[in-house]
């Protein structure tokens, strides 16, 4: 009986989330493989994909929820504690972003005076 339900959403929900679940993956993947990132970050993921894989378990099966979805848990802390705490710039340049200009003359150009200037030495 679910599967008659649990079909149709997901043809109808398909379209809308994957692609925004690839871009997604993409950026966790570039992140874990870039520089830029310090290397305990870049570390989480993949210890969380092997804390997955692994037959033991912090919290024991027998618990009613959380032992069924610790390894979800974990997998989700790793991947938002990476993201969250990866500079900003990197993100945004992974995502697509252009980054944010500090020059004053983007943000008010009527304040910026235009001019030139010429250095005169006192020793001559």
């Amino acid at each position: 009986m679910f599967h008659r339900f649990a079909f149709p959403l997901l043809f109808f929900l398909a379209p809308r989330l994957l692609p925004k679940a690839l871009k997604f993956v993409g950026l966790v993947w570039r992140l874990t493989f870039d520089k830029r990132v310090s290397i305990s970050l870049r570390a989480l993921v993949p210890l969380a994909v092997l804390y997955i894989i692994s037959p033991l378990d912090l919290i024991k099966d027998r618990i009613p929820v959380l032992g069924r979805f610790d390894d979800l848990i974990v997998l989700g802390m790793a991947l938002l504690f990476l993201i969250k705490l990866a500079p900003k710039a990197v993100v945004g340049e992974h995502m697509g972003v252009a980054p944010e200009a500090n020059r004053p003359e983007d943000k008010d150009p009527d304040k910026v005076v235009d001019g030139t200037s010429k250095l005169i030495d006192d020793d001559e």
